[in-house]
Protein backbone atom coordinates (compact mmCIF):
# COMPACT_ATOMS: atom_id res chain seq x y z
CA UNK A 1 0.00 0.00 0.00
CA UNK A 2 1.07 3.59 -0.81
CA UNK A 3 0.14 6.55 1.36
CA UNK A 4 0.69 9.82 1.71
CA UNK A 5 0.80 12.25 4.56
CA UNK A 6 -0.12 15.45 3.49
CA UNK A 7 0.55 18.44 6.37
CA UNK A 8 -1.73 21.40 5.40
CA UNK A 9 -0.89 24.76 6.29
CA UNK A 10 -4.68 26.35 6.97
CA UNK A 11 -5.04 29.96 6.39
CA UNK A 12 -6.17 31.59 9.21
CA UNK A 13 -10.30 31.01 10.09
CA UNK A 14 -10.37 28.77 6.76
CA UNK A 15 -10.21 25.69 9.27
CA UNK A 16 -14.20 25.07 8.74
CA UNK A 17 -13.83 25.82 4.49
CA UNK A 18 -11.40 23.46 4.31
CA UNK A 19 -13.17 20.56 6.33
CA UNK A 20 -16.58 21.40 4.06
CA UNK A 21 -14.49 21.43 0.98
CA UNK A 22 -12.66 17.73 1.89
CA UNK A 23 -16.11 16.56 3.32
CA UNK A 24 -18.02 17.56 -0.13
CA UNK A 25 -15.75 17.83 -2.88
CA UNK A 26 -12.21 16.13 -2.27
CA UNK A 27 -13.26 12.73 -0.44
CA UNK A 28 -16.36 12.52 -3.64
CA UNK A 29 -13.43 12.97 -6.03
CA UNK A 30 -10.97 10.32 -4.93
CA UNK A 31 -13.30 8.00 -3.42
CA UNK A 32 -14.11 7.16 -7.22
CA UNK A 33 -10.05 6.77 -7.73
CA UNK A 34 -8.90 3.35 -9.55
CA UNK A 35 -6.50 1.70 -6.49
CA UNK A 36 -7.82 4.44 -3.90
CA UNK A 37 -8.56 2.81 -0.60
CA UNK A 38 -8.86 5.48 1.87
CA UNK A 39 -8.50 8.84 3.22
CA UNK A 40 -8.81 10.76 6.39
CA UNK A 41 -8.36 14.06 7.02
CA UNK A 42 -6.79 14.86 10.18
CA UNK A 43 -7.79 17.65 12.46
CA UNK A 44 -5.40 19.15 15.42
CA UNK A 45 -6.58 19.07 18.69
CA UNK A 46 -7.93 22.57 19.73
CA UNK A 47 -5.26 24.88 20.71
CA UNK A 48 -2.59 22.78 18.80
CA UNK A 49 -2.47 25.28 15.57
CA UNK A 50 -3.60 25.26 12.23
CA UNK A 51 -1.94 22.09 10.42
CA UNK A 52 -4.08 19.35 9.75
CA UNK A 53 -2.69 16.09 8.22
CA UNK A 54 -4.52 14.52 5.14
CA UNK A 55 -3.96 10.71 4.57
CA UNK A 56 -4.08 8.88 1.81
CA UNK A 57 -4.02 5.88 0.74
CA UNK A 58 -3.73 3.78 -2.55
CA UNK A 59 -3.09 0.43 -3.46
CA UNK A 60 0.17 1.70 -5.02
CA UNK A 61 2.11 4.27 -6.26
CA UNK A 62 1.23 3.91 -10.08
CA UNK A 63 -2.62 4.78 -9.27
CA UNK A 64 -1.79 7.56 -7.03
CA UNK A 65 0.10 9.23 -9.74
CA UNK A 66 -2.45 7.94 -12.24
CA UNK A 67 -5.21 10.08 -9.98
CA UNK A 68 -3.11 13.37 -9.95
CA UNK A 69 -3.09 13.38 -13.52
CA UNK A 70 -6.77 13.33 -13.98
CA UNK A 71 -8.97 16.24 -14.86
CA UNK A 72 -10.61 15.43 -11.59
CA UNK A 73 -7.71 16.20 -9.16
CA UNK A 74 -6.87 19.37 -11.14
CA UNK A 75 -10.76 20.96 -10.81
CA UNK A 76 -10.68 19.74 -6.91
CA UNK A 77 -7.07 20.03 -5.65
CA UNK A 78 -7.41 24.30 -6.39
CA UNK A 79 -10.25 24.19 -4.14
CA UNK A 80 -8.13 22.68 -1.53
CA UNK A 81 -5.13 24.80 -1.95
CA UNK A 82 -7.32 28.13 -2.16
CA UNK A 83 -7.74 27.23 1.86
CA UNK A 84 -3.83 26.77 3.05
CA UNK A 85 -0.99 28.77 3.06
CA UNK A 86 1.05 26.11 1.62
CA UNK A 87 1.69 22.30 2.28
CA UNK A 88 4.42 19.27 2.73
CA UNK A 89 4.22 15.60 1.15
CA UNK A 90 5.76 12.80 2.93
CA UNK A 91 5.31 9.34 1.21
CA UNK A 92 5.19 6.23 2.73
CA UNK A 93 5.06 2.06 2.01
CA UNK A 94 3.06 -0.07 3.88
CA UNK A 95 5.64 -2.85 5.91
CA UNK A 96 3.66 -6.05 6.36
Amino acid sequence: MFILYVDLFVKPNMNEALERAYGSVFLQAISQQSGFSQTRLLRPIAGEGNTYCLVIAFVNEKSQKAWVATDLHQEVWPQVEALIDRYSVHSFEAVG
